[in-house]
């Protein structure tokens, strides 16, 4: 019969906790990616082309319904939108509008933000399955 010696040290690792660890991190992740989407929700139009990505560095802009822009959640009005756009002209804008949003108000987005010295300017949409 062997003897417990209380001076001697275990080796085996324990590997209960840091998998419980990744498990909650994985589901914190799972949940939160859905929301890291940039703007307000807007019903985008359909294309058949192919979709670029949008970068953490884009500025999206969005038009609801009512033909209010905002950027990111924040309704903006003209004037700071200008301002805003022109302290960050290296970057790319993205416009995100309502399929209903009338073709000048678009326009008129797309020259405010050329006007503040932006040359790259996208168009979001949804694919077409």
């Amino acid at each position: 019969m062997k003897k417990y010696n209380s001076t001697k040290q275990f080796a085996d690792i324990n590997i209960t906790p840091l998998v419980d660890v990744i498990l909650v991190l994985l589901i914190i992740f799972m949940v939160t990616t859905p929301m890291l989407v940039k703007g307000i929700k807007v019903n985008l139009p359909k294309t058949s082309s192919a979709a670029r990505n949008i970068g953490k560095k884009d500025i999206i802009i969005s038009i609801d319904k009512k033909g209010n822009y905002y950027i990111d959640k924040v309704l903006v009005q003209n004037k700071a939108l200008r301002d805003f756009l022109k302290s960050h002209k290296n970057r790319t804008v993205i416009i995100k509008s309502d399929k209903s949003v009338a073709y000048g108000i678009v326009v008129r987005l797309i020259d405010i933000v050329k006007t503040s010295g932006i040359n790259r300017v996208g168009l979001a949409t949804k694919p077409e399955k």
